[in-house]
């Protein structure tokens, strides 16, 4: 019993020792990334990786530096990936991997400039049953191939969820992805559509209104109807073409309520309110009003 004690003592030494050995390596490797990106004079030399243990560590740096920063040489990232073959490193390791392990470095392989070779190779990532995956397959491409990315997104075999589409705006606040919204709008493509309208109200896109009063007043689909309404009030935008009251009087009540909460909280007045809900739901509009009326004078 003792010599099994010791055994675990010694193991848990060990693990923490070879811990903190990582955290070190990973804490060097984005001092050395932040260096060659930010200084003055072009860095020639690269953080070396010659273990699988090196590459694994530098693809996580990269990934911490370059999801906080914006707009980063991409000239100098290239020539580190191909030195150390992380892209290829990551698709091997791929194949040898759990779920949410083949997740995780999908998710680093749409920090790194990738070759568009291996584009073939990601795409049967995205038919997975397991949604983490498929959404770090889909970030992968969009970065590798960030030219097809519109075919990419309107090909997914699946719906984009709101954490998808924030993981994918994160991509086009770097600067990865050369997407504009208009055709984002005007396209019938759920994906694309609901990617379009996250741009608009991220981005806070004013002169899109009518584009958004179109999709409500057009669309089929409920939750792009719903997402195009949050939108356009989140701009501040009048919501008193008969077309938009008319679907917002289809909506059903619990919706309806979220929508008012929603519409109170953008400030908009009790009489625009009026014109949007009956008179039996006027006094939970009025209400709400009221209750933040009595935060502001309270402040």
């Amino acid at each position: 019993m003792a010599l099994i004690f010791e055994i675990a003592i010694l193991a848990l030494k060990l693990n923490a020792r070879q811990y903190k050995q990582q955290a070190q390596l990973h804490h060097s490797y984005i001092r050395q990334i932040v260096k060659m990106l930010f200084t003055e004079e072009y860095c020639e030399i690269y953080p070396a990786a010659n273990s699988a243990q090196r590459r694994r560590m530098l693809a996580e740096a990269l990934h911490t530096v370059l999801s906080h920063t914006y707009g980063a040489r991409t000239a100098p990232l290239r020539e580190l990936v191909e030195q150390a073959q992380l892209d290829k490193f990551l698709l091997h390791e791929l194949k040898f991997c759990t779920n949410i392990k083949c997740a995780h470095l999908l998710m680093l392989m749409s920090a790194i400039p990738s070759q568009k070779q291996l584009v073939a190779e990601l795409q049967s990532y995205l038919h997975s049953r397991h949604s983490h995956k498929r959404t770090a397959a889909l970030l992968a491409l969009l970065a590798t191939s960030p030219s097809s990315a519109i075919s990419t997104l309107s090909s997914a075999p699946f719906h984009l969820s709101a954490f998808d589409i924030a993981r994918i705006i994160m991509l086009l606040r770097r600067g990865i992805l050369p997407i504009a919204y208009e055709p984002l709008l005007a396209s019938d493509n759920r994906n694309l559509q609901m990617l379009g309208l996250a741009i608009v109200r991220n981005f806070g896109i004013e002169i899109a209104d009518k584009q958004l009063q179109n999709i409500i007043a057009t669309s089929k689909e409920y939750a792009v109807t719903r997402e195009a309404l949050y939108t356009l009030s989140s701009l501040g935008r009048p919501l008193g073409r008969v077309k938009i009251r008319n679907k917002i009087a289809s909506m059903p009540q619990h919706c309806r309520k979220e929508l008012c909460r929603h519409l109170t909280h953008e400030g908009y007045s009790l009489a625009a309110l009026r014109t949007l809900f009956n008179q039996n739901e006027m006094p939970h509009t009025e209400a709400l009003i009221r209750s933040y009326k009595r935060n502001l004078e309270a402040v």
